[in-house]
């Protein structure tokens, strides 16, 4: 663990996600001086579910999900988040804890910055507080969307509207999610899924392009399909 020389260097951490970017260089600088960065390797737990949230994590590169484990051990995706996301923003005026562990898919970096150093930057500066209730709006949007995704009873439109949503989120038309990740997060089997994968590329959706790469070749149909 030690003070991250990404954030050091020009503001390398901060400017790479949106809701910081924009500060004026005394509000980031104020903010660098509390990061800490760490890189983890895949499937290294980063917390865990009950843990008290002391600090904002930045992903710096890679991906985390979110997950919680049922009492037969089967594991459910509420989130998987990339380059640039956020995670405890919503936390920085209360105490409170996670509700879902956070455990790396690949090799993953993050910077840590100190609840109190974002507060002061918030008390300070209107604008930033806008655009902090902003991304908070948008995470209570998203996560409507994935409960709307979960409520669709048929498999072949649930796995259409995942990677739609999905590729919307991530603002690209190549998602690069393995089939595990895939059925986790819309509650159905892996069997199910690559089944279902198949025939969206049989059907002019899709191209599986690898294992863990899936290219939506026909986005108007496929948002058609979806619906959401």
């Amino acid at each position: 663990m030690k003070v991250c020389n990404t954030c050091a260097s020009k503001g390398g951490c901060i400017n790479k996600i949106k809701l910081f970017k924009d500060l004026e260089m005394d509000d980031k600088d104020s903010l660098m001086l509390s990061a800490v960065h760490k890189d983890y390797e895949k499937n290294e737990t980063i917390f865990t579910s009950n843990d008290l949230i002391e600090k904002i994590i930045i992903i710096r590169y890679g991906k985390i999900k979110t997950s919680l484990y049922d009492e037969d051990g089967k594991e459910y995706i509420g989130n998987i988040l990339n380059e640039g996301d956020t995670i405890g923003e919503d936390s920085i005026f209360l105490e409170k804890t996670y509700e879902t562990n956070g455990i790396t898919i690949e090799k993953t970096g993050v910077c840590e910055i100190e609840k109190d150093a974002i507060k002061k930057v918030l008390l300070n500066n209107p604008s930033f507080s806008i655009k902090m209730i902003e991304n908070l709006s948008k995470k209570l949007y998203q996560t409507n969307k994935q409960l709307e995704i979960m409520s669709i009873k048929d498999p072949y439109k649930r796995v259409a509207s995942f990677l739609l949503q999905r590729s919307r989120l991530i603002n690209k038309n190549t998602i690069e999610l393995n089939q595990e990740n895939i059925a986790s997060s819309i509650n159905m089997a892996r069997e199910t899924v690559s089944r279902k994968l198949s025939e969206l590329e049989r059907d002019g959706y899709i191209k599986l392009l690898a294992y863990k790469k899936i290219k939506i070749v026909n986005l108007p149909a496929l948002i058609e399909l979806a619906e959401i």
